[in-house]
Protein backbone atom coordinates (compact mmCIF):
# COMPACT_ATOMS: atom_id res chain seq x y z
CA UNK A 1 0.00 0.00 0.00
CA UNK A 2 1.38 3.92 -0.70
CA UNK A 3 -0.63 6.78 0.54
CA UNK A 4 -2.55 7.00 3.54
CA UNK A 5 -4.04 9.42 5.49
CA UNK A 6 -2.83 9.03 8.53
CA UNK A 7 0.54 7.22 9.86
CA UNK A 8 0.54 6.36 13.31
CA UNK A 9 4.20 5.76 15.09
CA UNK A 10 3.65 3.83 18.37
CA UNK A 11 0.36 2.95 17.42
CA UNK A 12 0.08 -0.09 19.52
CA UNK A 13 0.95 1.55 22.38
CA UNK A 14 -1.61 3.28 25.47
CA UNK A 15 -2.10 6.43 23.61
CA UNK A 16 -1.36 5.33 20.17
CA UNK A 17 -4.28 2.95 20.14
CA UNK A 18 -6.73 5.36 22.11
CA UNK A 19 -5.95 7.48 19.13
CA UNK A 20 -6.54 4.75 16.29
CA UNK A 21 -9.73 3.98 18.09
CA UNK A 22 -11.50 7.40 18.04
CA UNK A 23 -10.31 7.64 14.33
CA UNK A 24 -11.93 4.08 13.56
CA UNK A 25 -15.37 5.57 15.42
CA UNK A 26 -15.39 8.68 13.73
CA UNK A 27 -13.62 8.22 10.15
CA UNK A 28 -14.05 4.69 9.60
CA UNK A 29 -12.96 5.11 5.76
CA UNK A 30 -9.87 6.10 6.89
CA UNK A 31 -6.82 4.90 5.73
CA UNK A 32 -3.94 4.02 8.16
CA UNK A 33 -0.34 2.91 8.69
CA UNK A 34 0.42 1.78 12.59
CA UNK A 35 4.10 1.82 13.28
CA UNK A 36 6.29 0.42 16.05
CA UNK A 37 9.36 -1.93 16.35
CA UNK A 38 7.04 -5.11 16.69
CA UNK A 39 5.36 -5.37 13.20
CA UNK A 40 3.29 -8.38 14.60
CA UNK A 41 1.61 -6.01 17.12
CA UNK A 42 0.94 -3.31 14.74
CA UNK A 43 -1.08 -6.07 12.65
CA UNK A 44 -3.37 -7.48 15.20
CA UNK A 45 -4.39 -4.02 16.23
CA UNK A 46 -5.14 -2.76 12.77
CA UNK A 47 -6.90 -6.52 12.24
CA UNK A 48 -9.39 -5.14 15.50
CA UNK A 49 -10.12 -1.64 14.27
CA UNK A 50 -11.68 -2.86 11.06
CA UNK A 51 -9.49 0.25 9.04
CA UNK A 52 -7.89 0.00 5.62
CA UNK A 53 -4.71 0.33 5.64
CA UNK A 54 -1.28 -1.24 6.45
CA UNK A 55 1.00 -2.60 9.69
CA UNK A 56 4.83 -1.31 9.23
CA UNK A 57 8.17 -1.96 11.33
CA UNK A 58 9.93 1.43 12.05
CA UNK A 59 12.99 2.87 14.20
CA UNK A 60 12.58 6.39 15.33
CA UNK A 61 16.07 6.69 15.66
CA UNK A 62 16.87 5.29 12.23
CA UNK A 63 16.51 8.23 9.57
CA UNK A 64 15.53 6.04 6.51
CA UNK A 65 13.26 3.96 8.46
CA UNK A 66 11.35 6.99 9.66
CA UNK A 67 11.44 8.48 6.48
CA UNK A 68 9.85 5.18 4.63
CA UNK A 69 7.14 5.18 7.37
CA UNK A 70 6.21 8.59 6.57
CA UNK A 71 5.79 8.88 2.73
CA UNK A 72 2.73 9.18 1.25
CA UNK A 73 1.13 9.74 4.27
CA UNK A 74 -1.18 13.44 4.55
CA UNK A 75 -0.42 13.12 8.35
CA UNK A 76 1.80 11.89 10.75
CA UNK A 77 0.40 11.32 14.27
CA UNK A 78 3.47 10.61 16.73
CA UNK A 79 2.38 8.74 19.80
CA UNK A 80 6.27 7.20 20.58
CA UNK A 81 8.12 8.25 23.42
CA UNK A 82 9.81 9.60 25.27
CA UNK A 83 8.86 12.99 23.89
CA UNK A 84 12.43 14.04 25.38
CA UNK A 85 14.82 11.83 23.61
CA UNK A 86 12.41 11.85 20.26
CA UNK A 87 12.22 15.99 20.32
CA UNK A 88 11.65 17.46 17.20
CA UNK A 89 13.02 14.24 14.59
CA UNK A 90 10.10 12.81 13.67
CA UNK A 91 8.44 16.48 13.03
CA UNK A 92 11.17 17.36 10.24
CA UNK A 93 10.86 13.47 9.09
CA UNK A 94 6.74 14.57 8.19
CA UNK A 95 7.71 17.87 6.73
CA UNK A 96 10.34 16.20 4.48
CA UNK A 97 7.89 13.83 3.37
CA UNK A 98 5.44 16.57 2.91
CA UNK A 99 3.13 14.99 5.53
CA UNK A 100 1.21 17.26 8.12
CA UNK A 101 2.06 16.70 12.10
CA UNK A 102 0.29 16.04 15.31
CA UNK A 103 2.30 15.01 18.55
CA UNK A 104 0.52 14.62 22.35
CA UNK A 105 3.79 15.98 23.94
CA UNK A 106 6.70 18.07 22.64
CA UNK A 107 5.43 21.07 24.55
CA UNK A 108 7.99 24.18 24.65
CA UNK A 109 11.00 22.38 23.84
CA UNK A 110 10.22 20.70 19.91
CA UNK A 111 8.45 24.01 19.20
CA UNK A 112 11.35 26.03 20.16
CA UNK A 113 13.49 23.53 17.85
CA UNK A 114 11.12 23.63 15.16
CA UNK A 115 11.79 27.55 14.91
CA UNK A 116 15.58 27.17 15.46
CA UNK A 117 16.64 25.16 12.65
CA UNK A 118 15.26 26.51 9.51
CA UNK A 119 11.69 27.25 8.60
CA UNK A 120 8.81 24.77 9.60
CA UNK A 121 6.64 25.65 6.23
CA UNK A 122 4.16 22.45 6.89
CA UNK A 123 1.41 22.08 9.71
CA UNK A 124 2.00 20.69 13.08
CA UNK A 125 0.00 20.81 16.32
CA UNK A 126 2.01 20.06 19.61
CA UNK A 127 0.57 19.30 23.22
CA UNK A 128 -2.08 17.37 21.64
CA UNK A 129 -3.45 15.00 25.24
CA UNK A 130 -4.14 15.60 28.38
CA UNK A 131 -1.78 17.29 29.92
CA UNK A 132 -0.58 19.22 28.78
CA UNK A 133 -3.17 20.16 26.44
CA UNK A 134 -6.19 19.32 27.88
CA UNK A 135 -5.55 20.86 30.48
CA UNK A 136 -5.05 24.66 28.69
CA UNK A 137 -8.18 24.24 26.67
CA UNK A 138 -10.41 23.58 29.09
CA UNK A 139 -9.12 26.68 31.24
CA UNK A 140 -9.36 28.89 28.11
CA UNK A 141 -12.88 27.98 27.42
CA UNK A 142 -13.73 29.82 30.69
CA UNK A 143 -11.60 32.25 30.48
CA UNK A 144 -13.57 33.18 27.17
CA UNK A 145 -17.09 33.26 28.38
CA UNK A 146 -15.96 36.16 31.02
CA UNK A 147 -15.43 39.87 29.43
CA UNK A 148 -12.83 40.72 32.16
CA UNK A 149 -11.19 37.80 33.64
CA UNK A 150 -8.60 38.14 36.13
CA UNK A 151 -7.85 35.01 38.18
CA UNK A 152 -7.15 31.22 37.62
CA UNK A 153 -7.11 28.72 39.82
CA UNK A 154 -6.57 25.05 38.61
CA UNK A 155 -6.12 21.79 40.58
CA UNK A 156 -4.99 19.04 38.15
CA UNK A 157 -4.44 15.49 38.73
CA UNK A 158 -4.00 11.69 38.00
CA UNK A 159 -3.36 8.45 39.26
CA UNK A 160 -3.12 6.09 36.69
CA UNK A 161 -0.40 3.05 35.19
CA UNK A 162 2.66 5.02 34.56
CA UNK A 163 4.82 3.61 31.15
CA UNK A 164 8.31 3.89 30.67
CA UNK A 165 8.10 6.75 27.99
CA UNK A 166 5.40 8.76 30.40
CA UNK A 167 8.10 8.41 33.31
CA UNK A 168 10.66 9.77 31.77
CA UNK A 169 8.84 12.66 30.62
CA UNK A 170 6.97 13.25 33.96
CA UNK A 171 10.99 13.10 35.79
CA UNK A 172 12.39 15.71 33.02
CA UNK A 173 9.28 18.26 33.54
CA UNK A 174 9.66 18.11 37.57
CA UNK A 175 13.44 19.26 36.75
CA UNK A 176 11.89 22.34 35.55
CA UNK A 177 12.12 21.45 31.71
CA UNK A 178 8.29 22.63 31.99
CA UNK A 179 7.51 24.97 34.70
CA UNK A 180 8.51 25.84 37.98
CA UNK A 181 7.69 24.19 41.32
CA UNK A 182 5.97 26.28 43.97
CA UNK A 183 5.71 29.15 41.96
CA UNK A 184 2.58 31.32 41.11
CA UNK A 185 1.30 34.45 39.26
CA UNK A 186 0.90 37.67 41.00
CA UNK A 187 -0.19 40.89 39.52
CA UNK A 188 0.80 39.20 35.82
CA UNK A 189 4.06 38.38 37.22
CA UNK A 190 5.48 34.93 38.17
CA UNK A 191 6.55 35.16 41.65
CA UNK A 192 9.18 31.92 42.71
CA UNK A 193 8.36 29.85 46.23
CA UNK A 194 4.91 31.49 46.49
CA UNK A 195 3.01 28.60 47.05
CA UNK A 196 3.35 25.42 49.68
CA UNK A 197 2.71 22.07 49.50
CA UNK A 198 -0.84 21.04 51.19
CA UNK A 199 -1.78 17.45 52.09
CA UNK A 200 -4.94 15.98 52.94
CA UNK A 201 -7.12 18.28 50.96
CA UNK A 202 -10.37 16.79 49.44
CA UNK A 203 -11.19 18.93 46.29
CA UNK A 204 -15.17 18.89 44.80
CA UNK A 205 -15.90 16.04 42.72
CA UNK A 206 -12.56 14.34 44.10
CA UNK A 207 -14.44 11.93 47.07
CA UNK A 208 -10.95 11.43 48.68
CA UNK A 209 -8.29 13.28 50.31
CA UNK A 210 -4.87 14.60 47.75
CA UNK A 211 -2.13 16.18 48.59
CA UNK A 212 -1.51 18.82 46.28
CA UNK A 213 1.76 20.48 44.73
CA UNK A 214 1.97 23.96 43.35
CA UNK A 215 3.39 23.87 39.88
CA UNK A 216 3.22 26.59 37.29
CA UNK A 217 3.73 25.21 34.05
CA UNK A 218 4.75 26.79 31.18
CA UNK A 219 1.32 26.17 29.64
CA UNK A 220 -0.46 27.68 33.06
CA UNK A 221 1.88 31.08 32.27
CA UNK A 222 0.75 31.04 28.52
CA UNK A 223 -3.09 31.14 29.63
CA UNK A 224 -1.82 34.31 31.72
CA UNK A 225 -0.35 36.30 28.82
CA UNK A 226 -2.84 35.38 26.25
CA UNK A 227 -5.44 36.70 28.72
CA UNK A 228 -3.57 39.55 31.10
CA UNK A 229 -4.35 37.34 34.14
CA UNK A 230 -3.10 39.22 36.88
CA UNK A 231 -2.80 35.80 39.39
CA UNK A 232 -3.00 32.18 38.63
CA UNK A 233 -2.65 29.78 41.38
CA UNK A 234 -2.01 26.04 39.77
CA UNK A 235 -1.84 22.95 41.69
CA UNK A 236 -1.14 19.16 40.91
CA UNK A 237 -2.86 16.48 43.17
CA UNK A 238 -1.76 13.05 44.10
CA UNK A 239 -3.66 10.71 45.94
CA UNK A 240 -1.46 9.31 48.90
CA UNK A 241 1.51 8.76 46.50
CA UNK A 242 4.01 6.90 49.33
CA UNK A 243 6.02 5.10 47.35
CA UNK A 244 6.03 7.58 44.31
CA UNK A 245 6.76 10.37 46.60
CA UNK A 246 9.58 8.33 47.78
CA UNK A 247 10.99 7.63 44.84
CA UNK A 248 11.13 11.44 43.02
CA UNK A 249 13.12 12.40 46.04
CA UNK A 250 15.90 9.92 45.64
CA UNK A 251 15.60 10.79 41.62
CA UNK A 252 16.87 14.46 41.86
CA UNK A 253 19.44 13.65 39.60
CA UNK A 254 17.77 12.06 37.07
CA UNK A 255 15.07 15.12 36.91
CA UNK A 256 17.92 17.19 36.13
CA UNK A 257 19.06 14.54 33.22
CA UNK A 258 22.48 14.11 35.20
CA UNK A 259 21.83 10.44 35.93
CA UNK A 260 20.47 7.11 34.41
CA UNK A 261 17.31 8.38 33.36
CA UNK A 262 15.91 4.81 32.05
CA UNK A 263 17.14 3.14 35.32
CA UNK A 264 14.60 5.67 37.08
CA UNK A 265 11.93 5.93 34.71
CA UNK A 266 11.71 2.45 35.53
CA UNK A 267 11.69 2.68 39.23
CA UNK A 268 9.02 5.47 38.96
CA UNK A 269 7.04 2.89 37.33
CA UNK A 270 6.77 0.28 39.64
CA UNK A 271 6.64 2.87 42.48
CA UNK A 272 3.19 4.21 40.91
CA UNK A 273 1.95 0.85 40.09
CA UNK A 274 2.74 0.11 43.79
CA UNK A 275 0.75 3.33 44.67
CA UNK A 276 -2.04 2.14 42.21
CA UNK A 277 -2.41 -1.29 43.58
CA UNK A 278 -6.55 -1.93 45.04
CA UNK A 279 -7.15 1.39 43.64
CA UNK A 280 -9.05 3.01 40.65
CA UNK A 281 -7.23 4.90 38.47
CA UNK A 282 -8.78 8.30 38.33
CA UNK A 283 -7.99 11.75 36.62
CA UNK A 284 -9.24 15.01 38.01
CA UNK A 285 -9.47 18.92 36.27
CA UNK A 286 -10.86 21.41 38.54
CA UNK A 287 -10.78 24.92 37.08
CA UNK A 288 -12.12 27.97 38.43
CA UNK A 289 -12.09 31.34 36.99
CA UNK A 290 -12.82 34.48 38.58
CA UNK A 291 -13.83 38.28 37.52
CA UNK A 292 -16.34 40.55 35.90
CA UNK A 293 -18.39 40.01 32.84
CA UNK A 294 -20.41 42.76 31.74
CA UNK A 295 -19.98 44.86 34.72
CA UNK A 296 -20.84 42.37 37.34
CA UNK A 297 -18.63 40.11 39.33
CA UNK A 298 -18.64 36.72 37.74
CA UNK A 299 -16.93 33.40 38.35
CA UNK A 300 -17.06 30.17 35.83
CA UNK A 301 -16.36 26.42 36.86
CA UNK A 302 -15.27 23.56 34.94
CA UNK A 303 -15.15 20.10 36.74
CA UNK A 304 -13.90 17.24 34.33
CA UNK A 305 -13.15 13.56 36.22
CA UNK A 306 -12.04 10.16 34.34
CA UNK A 307 -10.87 6.93 34.44
CA UNK A 308 -8.00 6.60 31.77
CA UNK A 309 -5.23 8.88 31.00
CA UNK A 310 -3.98 7.19 27.79
CA UNK A 311 -7.77 7.53 26.47
CA UNK A 312 -8.09 11.01 27.01
CA UNK A 313 -4.90 11.62 25.74
CA UNK A 314 -5.30 9.53 22.30
CA UNK A 315 -9.07 11.45 21.94
CA UNK A 316 -7.27 14.61 22.11
CA UNK A 317 -4.65 13.82 19.59
CA UNK A 318 -7.26 12.26 17.21
CA UNK A 319 -9.32 15.24 17.02
CA UNK A 320 -6.39 17.40 16.57
CA UNK A 321 -5.02 14.88 13.41
CA UNK A 322 -8.73 15.00 11.96
CA UNK A 323 -8.97 18.82 12.47
CA UNK A 324 -5.44 18.99 10.74
CA UNK A 325 -7.24 16.57 8.16
CA UNK A 326 -10.29 18.34 7.30
CA UNK A 327 -8.11 21.79 6.78
CA UNK A 328 -9.72 23.18 10.23
CA UNK A 329 -6.10 23.30 11.60
CA UNK A 330 -4.03 25.01 8.87
CA UNK A 331 0.00 25.78 7.93
CA UNK A 332 2.06 26.54 11.00
CA UNK A 333 3.31 25.65 14.36
CA UNK A 334 0.64 25.78 16.56
CA UNK A 335 -0.54 24.40 20.21
CA UNK A 336 -3.63 22.02 20.96
CA UNK A 337 -4.70 24.43 23.34
CA UNK A 338 -4.45 27.56 21.14
CA UNK A 339 -5.74 25.21 17.60
CA UNK A 340 -8.67 23.06 18.88
CA UNK A 341 -11.98 24.35 19.01
CA UNK A 342 -13.08 23.59 22.80
CA UNK A 343 -16.93 23.67 22.41
CA UNK A 344 -16.53 20.27 20.30
CA UNK A 345 -13.53 19.22 22.71
CA UNK A 346 -16.36 19.92 25.53
CA UNK A 347 -18.98 17.40 23.17
CA UNK A 348 -16.58 14.86 22.82
CA UNK A 349 -15.21 14.51 26.20
CA UNK A 350 -19.01 14.40 27.39
CA UNK A 351 -19.53 11.19 24.46
CA UNK A 352 -16.43 9.81 25.77
CA UNK A 353 -16.51 6.72 28.13
CA UNK A 354 -13.55 7.48 29.94
CA UNK A 355 -15.02 10.76 31.07
CA UNK A 356 -17.28 9.99 34.30
CA UNK A 357 -18.29 13.84 35.00
CA UNK A 358 -17.81 16.86 32.94
CA UNK A 359 -19.84 19.82 34.37
CA UNK A 360 -19.51 23.97 33.41
CA UNK A 361 -21.07 25.77 36.53
CA UNK A 362 -21.83 29.78 36.51
CA UNK A 363 -20.42 29.78 39.85
CA UNK A 364 -17.55 28.73 42.36
CA UNK A 365 -16.03 25.47 43.09
CA UNK A 366 -13.12 25.67 44.80
CA UNK A 367 -13.90 28.19 48.28
CA UNK A 368 -13.45 25.49 50.75
CA UNK A 369 -10.06 24.68 49.50
CA UNK A 370 -9.61 28.16 49.74
CA UNK A 371 -10.88 28.32 53.82
CA UNK A 372 -8.59 25.40 54.03
CA UNK A 373 -5.36 28.03 53.06
CA UNK A 374 -2.22 26.53 54.67
CA UNK A 375 -3.40 23.34 55.57
CA UNK A 376 0.69 21.52 55.36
Amino acid sequence: MTGVDLAVLGGYGAVGAAALRTVAERRPGATVRIGGRHEAQAAALLGKLGLRGEARPVDVHDGRSLAGFCRDARLVLNCAGPSYQILDRVAWAALAAGAAYVDPGGDEPVFDALHRPGTFTGTAVLTAGMQPGLTGLLPRHLIRSMSHPRALTAYVGTMDRLTPAGAADYLLSLGGSYGEAQAAIRNGIRVERELEPRSGIEPPYAGRRLDAYPYLSFEAEQVATEFGLSDVDWFNVFEGGAHMMSCLSRLQGAMRGESDLTRAADELTRAAALDLFGKEPFQLMLFEVTGSHKGEPAARSLALRGKDTYALTGLVAALAALDVLDGRIGPGIHFAATGLDSGAMLDALRACPAVTTLEVLDQPVLGPLRMEEGVL
